[in-house]
């Protein structure tokens, strides 16, 4: 699936783009991506992950995290994907 994220390091490093991302076997991969340009994979195991929160941001669904020292924000997931993306995460952190 494909969404928007925001990622905040500890040195307030800041990444702002769109991910594709999918979620199997426990693990979250996410492929950071600019324009048509491949950036960065990071795997993420959701059983590592801390502080999972739900919010609003200007109207929509924001899902964040923590992981590795760094926060991470998807914003406006599209139709459905916010769902998709907060149920299958909850699943496997409340395990």
């Amino acid at each position: 699936m494909f969404t928007y994220i925001q990622i905040i390091g500890r040195d307030s490093n800041t990444f702002k783009g769109y991910v594709d991302y999918e979620i199997s076997k426990d693990n979250l991969s996410m492929t950071l991506v600019r324009g048509m340009r491949t950036l960065h994979r990071i795997v993420i195991p959701l059983k590592e992950v801390t502080d999972f929160t739900i919010d609003k941001f200007y109207g929509e669904e924001r899902l964040s995290f923590v992981y590795n020292a760094k926060k991470y924000s998807f914003i406006n997931t599209g139709y459905g994907e916010s769902e998709y993306l907060k149920n299958r995460m909850l699943k496997v952190i409340n395990a």
